[in-house]
C-alpha cells in the first residue's frame, strides 16, 4: 500500500489542505497546530468510522465557529487496485470511492465504506497497518508484532518451527522454580540464604567499624584539648594588642580634634574676606550705574525731540490721503449705478429671446414623450417576444417529432376499394378503387356500408416514446400558458406588435435625447418659468416687445459702463491702498513718540533712584571704609591658613588610616579567636560524651557475637548454592536446544534490528528478541540492560527501529506505509543523523510520513521530498 496525496478540508483548524506523498521518505513540517497530526488522525477517521458517526472523537474535528462538516480525501493505492476515498461528517455527511484500476468503480454511502475496507482485507495485513502507524506520544511503546500475517510469512521463510516443551523441560521448570523466578531471580530458602549472608556481614562490619571508631574518638578528643588550650594563649595576646591599639587611637583623635578646630577658624576668615570683597564691588557698580543712567537720559531726551517732529509730517499726510480716497469713492458709486441699468435691459431681451425659443423646444419633447410613454404601455402588456416565438415554435417541433415517432411506431393499416361498397376509415372515405393509409395511434373504425363495422385498437406503444410525446406536450402547453396565448400564430402576432411599439419607443428615444442633449428636462422646464417671470416683471407683451431695441448694443453698452467701473474700482483701491499706508505710517510714529517718552521718563527715574542709592550707602561707609576692610580681612585669612597647615603636618605624621586598619583588625582578631574557642570547647564536650556512651554499649562483645552470626550464614549459602548451580545449569542446558530454534526463527528480524541499529549505537550492538517478537534487552559494549530500564530515548529509537525492520522484511506488495508524527523527539543530534541514515536507506524500499514540528530533526536525510505546512 502507498499513500499518493490526502486533501483536508474544515478540519480542525484546517480550511483546505492538500499534501502530496512521495514514493520513499515523504516528511511534512510545520509549527505546533498547523495540522500535521490531523493528517494522521484525518487517515484513522476516514478508514475506521463511517460518515454517519456521532463519536466524540469525530465532533472534535470540526472546526469552531464554521457551520460546514470536516471532510477528508486520500489517494491511495493498495494491491492492483488504485483508487480515491472521500468522506465527510457532521453536516450534509456522504461516503464516496472511486476506483480507478484495475476496473473503474463508483460507489457512494455504506457500500462505499464496506468496498473500502473489503479492498483493504484483500490487500494488505491491516494488523500490519496499525503497527507501523505511530501517534504522537506512542513512540515508546513496542508494536505488537506477534499478531501480524504478513512478517510472519517473510520470517518463516526459512522452514524452522520453535520447538514445544516436553515433560523432562516441565520438571526442570518445577525444582528450578524452588530457587528462582520466571525472570531468574532468586526465591524461597535460596533468596533468604543470600539476603540474610550480606545482612550478616554488614552488622559485623558495623560493629568492627564501630569499635574502630571508638579509637578515633579519644585520639580526635586529645588534639581538641590541646587545640583549646592554643587558641586561649591567642585570644589572650589579640586582647593585649587591641588595647594597646585603642590607646593611640585616642592620640591621634585629640590631633584630628585640633586639625578640625582650625580649619572652622580658616573657613570663618575666608567668609568675612569675601565679604568685604562683595561689598566694595558692589560700591564700584553702583557708581558706574549712575554715570552710565546719567548718559540713558540724555539720549532719550534726545530721540524724544526728534520723533516729535516726525509725527506732525504723518498726521498731515494722512489727512490729504483721506480726503482723496471720499473723490474717488463717488465716482465709483456713479459708474456702478450705470452699469447695473444696462445689465437690467439685457437680461429682460434675453428673456424674451429664450422664452420663444425653450416654448418651441419644450412643446417637440413633450409630443416625443408621450409617443414613447404609449409605446412603453404597449410592451408592458406585451409579454411575448420574437425569442420567446422562436422558443415556442421549437417546442411545438419538438411535439410533432415525438408524434411522428409513435406514430412511426405504431400498427399501420392499408386499406384499399376492391367492389363498389365505398369503405370509410375514420371518416376518410375511399371510393373508384383508391388505396389509403392509416396508423393505428388510437381506436380506427372501419365501416363498409352494409357488409361490416370493424374497429381495430392499437397495441402497447414504447414506454419512452409515451414519455417523449407527454413530456414534449407539457412543456409546449406550459410555455403557452407562461405567456398567455392560445397558439403559435398569436403569438407571432403578439411578438410583431410588441415589436413594432419597441421600435416606436427607439425612435422616441433618439429624438429625445437630441433634443435634450447635455441639458434636463427639469432643468429647460425651470429656465422657461424664470424667462416667463423676468418678461411678465417688464410688464410688456414678450412678441410686441423682441425687436424694440438690438440686443448687441445693449451688451456693448453694458460692457463700457462695466468698463467704466472696472477703472472707477481700481482708483478708489489704489486710494484706499495709500489711505493705509499713511494710516500705518501716523500709528507707527505716535506709538514710537510714546515709547521715546516713556523711555525718557524711566531714564529719569532710574538715574535718580540709582543716585539716591549711592549718596545713602557713602553715608553709611565711605569709599575709603570698604577699601580698609578688604585688606584686614585679607590678612586675618592668611595668618588662620598658617595654623591650619601646622596642625595638618601634625596629624598626618601620625599616619591615621594605617592606625585605623591595625585597631580594625585586632578587634575582630578578638572576636574570632573568642567564636573559635567556644567551638573547640563544644566539640571537646561533644567528643567526650561520645567516648562515655560507646564505652557503656559493650562494642566488643557484640563484635564476637555478629562473627559467630555470619560464619553460620555463610555456610548456609554456600550448600543451598551449589544446588541452585547444579539445576541452573541443567535447565540451561535442556533450553539451549529450544532457544536454537528460536533463533532460527527470529534471527531475520533480529539481525535486521541489529543492522539499522548499529547505524545508531555502534558495531558493539545486539538486541535479544523474544517468541513474540518483542525486543527483551539491549547489549552494548558487553554490558546488557532489559528494554524497561533504557532511557526513554534509547526505548524510542528501539521501539521505532523495530517497526522500520518490519516494514524492509516484509514484501513490498503486501507492505503498508510508515507513519511517524513527531517521532524521535529524545534523540539528540549525533542520533538524529544515524537515524536519518536509518530512514533514507529504509524509504529505498518502503514508504515513509514523516509529521514533525521541528524539520532540523530530519535536515540530513537524503532523498526525502519535504511538505511545508502553513
Amino acid at each position: 500500500m502507498k499513500f499518493h496525496s490526502i486533501h483536508l478540508r474544515n478540519y480542525r483548524g484546517i480550511a483546505d489542505s492538500r499534501v502530496e506523498f512521495g514514493d520513499g521518505v515523504t516528511v511534512v513540517e510545520g509549527p505546533n497546530e498547523v495540522g500535521k497530526s490531523s493528517i494522521h488522525e484525518a487517515i484513522t477517521h476516514l478508514r475506521e468510522d463511517k460518515a454517519s458517526s456521532r463519536k466524540a472523537s469525530v465532533k472534535e474535528t470540526q472546526p469552531v465557529g464554521v457551520d460546514a462538516g470536516p471532510e477528508v480525501e486520500l489517494h491511495l493505492s493498495t494491491g492492483d487496485y488504485e483508487l480515491k476515498y472521500r468522506k465527510r461528517w457532521i453536516k450534509q455527511p456522504f461516503t464516496e470511492l472511486s476506483v480507478i484500476r484495475p476496473r473503474p468503480e463508483q460507489l457512494s454511502s455504506d457500500d462505499a465504506h464496506d468496498r473500502f475496507l473489503a479492498i483493504l482485507a484483500e490487500t494488505v495485513d491491516v494488523d500490519l497497518l496499525d503497527a507501523l502507524d505511530v501517534a504522537q506520544g506512542e513512540s515508546l511503546a513496542q508494536a505488537p508484532l506477534a499478531q501480524i500475517k504478513a512478517l510472519h510469512s517473510a520470517l518463516n521463510e526459512s522452514g524452522v518451527e520453535v520447538a514445544d516443551h516436553d515433560d523432562f523441560l516441565d520438571r526442570i521448570e518445577v525444582e528450578y522454580a524452588k530457587y528462582f523466578t520466571k525472570s531468574g531471580k532468586e526465591t524461597g530458602d535460596y533468596k533468604a540464604a543470600n539476603a540474610e549472608v550480606p545482612s550478616a556481614e554488614a552488622a559485623f562490619e558495623e560493629l568492627r567499624e564501630r569499635s574502630r571508631g571508638m579509637d578515633e574518638l579519644v585520639d580526635n578528643h586529645a588534639r581538641a584539648a590541646a587545640r583549646l588550650e592554643s587558641v586561649r594563649d591567642q585570644l589572650t595576646q589579640a586582647v593585649t594588642d587591641r588595647d594597646q591599639a585603642e590607646q593611640a587611637a585616642k592620640a591621634v583623635a585629640e590631633l584630628k580634634a585640633v586639625l578640625d578646630q582650625a580649619l572652622e577658624q580658616a573657613k570663618s576668615a575666608q567668609r568675612d574676606e569675601q565679604i568685604a570683597r562683595e561689598a566694595l564691588d558692589r560700591r564700584t557698580q553702583l557708581i558706574e550705574d549712575v554715570a552710565t543712567a546719567e548718559e540713558t537720559v540724555t539720549a532719550a531726551r534726545t530721540s524724544f525731540t526728534e520723533l516729535e517732529t516726525t509725527q506732525s509730517d504723518k498726521d498731515s499726510d494722512f489727512d490729504r490721503a483721506q480726503k482723496t480716497l471720499e473723490e474717488k469713492q463717488n465716482a465709483l458709486d456713479e459708474a456702478r449705478a450705470l452699469a447695473k441699468t444696462a445689465a437690467k435691459d439685457v437680461t429682460k431681451a434675453r428673456a424674451r429671446t429664450e422664452l420663444t425659443e425653450l416654448t418651441r423646444r419644450l412643446d417637440t419633447i413633450r409630443d416625443h414623450d408621450e409617443k414613447r410613454s404609449r409605446a412603453q404601455a404597449t410592451i408592458a402588456s406585451i409579454a411575448v417576444t420574437a425569442k420567446n416565438v422562436e422558443a415556442l415554435i421549437s417546442l411545438e417541433t419538438e411535439v410533432r417529432i415525438a408524434e411522428n415517432a409513435k406514430t412511426s411506431a405504431a400498427a399501420q393499416i392499408v386499406a384499399k376499394q376492391l367492389g363498389s361498397q365505398s369503405i370509410d376509415v375514420d371518416g376518410t372515405v375511399l371510393g373508384d378503387g383508391a388505396t389509403g393509409e392509416f396508423a393505428a395511434v388510437k381506436d380506427v373504425r372501419i365501416t363498409i356500408d352494409g357488409i361490416a363495422d370493424i374497429t381495430v385498437r392499437p397495441g402497447a406503444s414504447p414506454v419512452e416514446l409515451d414519455k417523449a410525446l407527454t413530456s414534449a406536450r407539457q412543456a409546449f402547453d406550459a410555455e403557452l400558458h407562461r405567456l398567455d396565448v392560445d397558439s403559435v400564430a398569436q403569438a407571432r402576432q403578439s411578438a410583431h406588435v410588441r415589436a413594432d411599439a419597441e421600435a416606436v419607443k427607439a425612435e422616441a428615444d433618439s429624438t429625445l435625447t437630441v433634443l435634450l442633449g447635455d441639458d434636463k428636462r427639469d432643468t429647460l422646464e425651470a429656465a422657461l418659468a424664470r424667462a416667463q417671470q423676468i418678461v411678465e416683471a417688464d410688464g410688456t407683451d414678450p412678441d410686441s416687445r423682441a425687436d424694440e431695441s438690438n440686443l448687441n448694443d445693449l451688451e456693448a453698452a453694458v460692457t463700457e459702463a462695466e468698463k467704466s467701473a472696472e477703472v472707477a474700482q481700481s482708483e478708489v483701491d489704489t486710494a484706499r491702498t495709500e489711505l493705509e499706508r499713511t494710516r500705518t505710517s501716523r500709528d507707527d510714529a505716535r506709538v514710537e513718540t510714546v515709547r521715546a517718552q516713556t523711555s525718557l521718563k524711566e531714564a529719569e527715574a532710574q538715574h535718580q533712584r540709582l543716585t539716591n542709592t549711592l549718596s545713602e550707602a557713602r553715608t553709611t561707609a565711605t569709599d575709603s571704609d570698604l577699601d580698609e576692610a578688604v585688606k584686614t580681612a585679607q590678612s586675618q585669612a592668611e595668618s588662620v591658613g598658617t595654623r591650619v597647615e601646622e596642625a595638618r603636618v601634625a596629624y598626618e605624621a601620625t599616619d591615621p588610616e594605617t592606625l585605623e586598619m591595625q585597631l580594625q583588625n585586632v578587634r575582630q582578631l578578638v572576636g574570632s579567636k573568642e567564636t573559635q574557642r567556644e567551638e573547640v570547647r563544644q566539640e571537646v564536650d561533644r567528643l567526650s560524651a561520645l567516648i562515655d556512651d560507646r564505652a557503656s554499649e559493650g562494642i566488643y562483645e557484640k563484635l564476637a557475637a555478629a562473627e559467630e552470626t555470619m560464619e553460620a550464614a555463610q555456610k548456609k549459602q554456600a550448600r543451598l548454592s551449589r544446588q541452585a548451580a547444579a539445576i541452573n545449569l541443567l535447565r540451561t542446558t535442556v533450553l539451549k536446544h529450544k532457544e536454537e530454534s528460536q533463533r532460527k526463527y527470529v534471527a531475520p528480524f533480529k539481525e535486521q534490528i541489529e543492522r539499522l541499529g548499529r547505524l545508531v549505537f555502534g558495531q558493539g550492538l545486539s538486541v535479544e528478541v523474544s517468541e513474540d517478537l518483542e525486543i527483551v534487552s539491549r547489549t552494548l559494549s558487553e554490558r546488557t540492560v532489559p528494554f524497561e530500564s533504557l532511557s526513554g530515548g534509547t526505548k524510542e529509537q528501539l521501539a521505532l527501529i523495530g517497526r522500520l525492520a518490519v516494514a524492509t522484511l516484509v514484501d513490498t506488495d503486501s507492505g503498508a506505509p510508515v507513519v511517524l508524527d513527531d517521532a524521535f523527539g529524545f534523540a539528540d543530534a549525533e542520533r538524529l543523523n544515524a537515524l536519518n541514515v536509518i530512514l533514507g536507506t529504509v524509504g529505498q524500499s518502503a514508504q515513509v510520513i514523516l509529521l514533525t514540528c521541528q524539520p532540523d530533526r530530519f535536515a540530513r536525510l537524503g532523498g526525502a521530498k519535504t511538505v511545508s505546512l502553513t
